[in-house]
This record gives C-alpha cells, structure tokens and sequence, in this order.
C-alpha cells in the first residue's frame, strides 16, 4: 500500500511538468448540490485529464534502461493519453493497448503524442493480455492505469493541491473506474486532515467495488455496461480494495441517465465541459445519494474532460 510520503515524494517529482490546476469555488451550484461547492478541473490538466499525473511520476521514475525500451500501457483512453504525453516529454517511445470502441478523441489524442496504438477486446482484462505479451516479446516496462504504486501516488497529487488551496475541505468526492485516483487522493487527503470524509462513486453499470465491498474480497464482473467510458474496468484492484476498505468513506452508485443530466449542470452552473466519468460526483450529489450540510465545503473532483463531441452535443441538446 502506497503511504503519505509517496504522494509527497510524487508531487515534487511531477511538479516541473504538470499544471497546478485551481480550486473553483463554484456559488452557481451550491442550492443545486446542497453545499458549498468546490470543484478540481482536471479537465485543463495536459492531455484533458488526471491521469497524465501518475504517468509522468511512472516515467520519471524509470531508469535510463528501462526508458531506452519504452513503455506500453492498456487503456480505455485517458491513462493511455497521460502515458502517451509523459512519453513524449520524456523522449521515449510508447505503445497504447485501447478498447475496440475507443473513444474517438482519446485515440487521436494518443497518436498525437506519438504513441503506437493497438485494439484489444472491450475488458480491461483483455488489454492486460495484451499489454503482458509485449513486455514479454518487447521488454518494455508495463505502466498500469490504476495498479501501478508510482501510478497511485501520483494522482494523489490533487489532494495536496486541494487541501492547500482549502485547508478546511470537509468532503472529497471522486470518480471510481479502477481505483488508483481515489486510492492516492484518500491517502493523500488523510495524511493531511484527520477530519476530511471521502466518497467514492461508481456507475450502477460497473460497480466493482460496490460489489467487493459486499463480499470483503475484490469482485470480478461479468460485464460492464455505462456511458462513462473512463470507468470500464471489469475487476477490482486488490491493493486499491485494501486502501479504499481503509481510507474511503463510503462508496455510492449513479445511473447513465444522472450522469447525463449532472454532465448538462456541469456545463450550465460551472461552465466547464466535464466527460461522463468526470460527471459522477455530481450526479451523486444531485440525486440525493450523498448527504452534506448547507454549510458543509465540498470538492468535486472533475477527472477529465475528453468527450466525443458528437455525444455531448446530444447530452445538452
């Protein structure tokens, strides 16, 4: 299990290379979310999102051998973007492993930065297939979306961040795909404030850790099944069950149809462009699955905002 000093050793590494992104306080939406509403915009970090976070602590972790074969990560979109990016910066060569129905604008972004993308499959355990056997015939080293310890630590960043903007946060509300951001944030967090509380939300339609937490052992699913395409992952982490069993609050579940609607208050009340994913705070929030105080201060965290432009001309229309 990651520890505070991870996440601490993590912010100094990536600083020269992230943007620091703001706290919004957001009034707009306070009567909507019934709080005092605060939201961390990873949607404007590098690459649209959190994950260019833990990617570059990976990279810049990686010995002169290691970075002279390249990395290889198996992604949904956003992780293989941050991989893709931190790569470029880095000078070394990277091959993305992405779903058959990748997002259309996460696959651009990827090729953009120079990386190498295959196809594999729908499931996060086919793209790990896939990603095995190339550090098996390549000798590339592996950077896991949610697994990875450097990965965790690094997303932990934007707890540090936040809690040095507001000291007094009372509540964190994070996204759940695989688990490594709520993992490194819940660590983050608590090693800086022993009264913050937090939450965790998933999609009804791949509640791995819903369903882990109801069996006390990481649960596999048959299918996923949800808009927020950032989330298809079919199993649970077994190092991020531990952390989350142990740091995290309370896990709760939203629908497809409250992700669209928190995606069109996103827009209305915060003007920001926020991806499914990035959406599930909110809608938990907006729908009741959450209890906060008028009084009590709330940060949303918005993961990423890479939508198809196409979908999310539907959403708000």
């Amino acid at each position: 299990m990651i520890e505070f000093a991870d996440v601490k050793k993590a912010k100094e590494r990536i600083e020269p290379y992230i943007f620091r992104t703001p706290l919004l306080r957001v009034p707009a939406l306070d009567d909507v979310l019934n709080c005092q509403v605060y939201i961390k915009p990873e949607n404007l970090q590098f690459t649209g999102s959190f994950k260019y976070r833990g990617a570059m602590n990976k990279v810049q972790s990686l010995t002169d051998k290691e970075k002279s074969a390249g990395v290889v990560a198996a992604s949904s979109g956003n992780h293989g973007q941050g991989v893709a990016y931190a790569a470029k910066i880095a000078g070394i060569d990277a091959t993305i492993v992405m779903p058959t129905n990748v997002n259309p604008v996460k696959l651009k972004n990827c090729q953009n930065y120079g990386a190498k993308t295959l196809f594999e499959g729908t499931k996060s355990s086919e793209r790990e297939v896939k990603m095995n056997e190339i550090v098996a015939n390549e000798g590339k080293t592996s950077i896991h979306p949610y697994g990875d310890d450097f990965v965790k630590a690094g997303q932990g960043t934007m707890a540090l961040e936040i809690l040095e903007d507001e000291p007094d946060m009372d509540f964190l509300v994070v996204p759940i795909g695989g688990g490594g951001m709520i993992s490194g944030i819940s660590v983050g967090a608590k090693g800086l404030s022993e009264k913050i509380k937090i939450i965790g939300v998933e999609p009804t339609g791949a509640s791995r850790y819903t369903e882990s937490l109801k069996i006390d052992e990481p649960a596999a699913l048959d299918k996923v099944d949800t808009i927020a395409d950032g989330t298809r992952t079919d199993k649970a982490n077994p190092g991020n069950f531990e952390i989350i069993k142990n740091y995290v609050d309370e896990i709760v579940t939203v629908d497809d149809d409250e992700i669209k609607d928190a995606m069109k208050a996103i827009v209305s009340g915060a003007k920001i462009i926020a991806e499914p994913s990035s959406s599930m705070p909110v809608a938990a929030a907006m729908y009741n699955k959450i209890k906060f105080n008028k009084d009590d201060k709330v940060c949303f965290v918005i993961s990423g905002g890479n939508n198809d432009l196409e979908f999310l001309s539907e959403i708000i229309a």
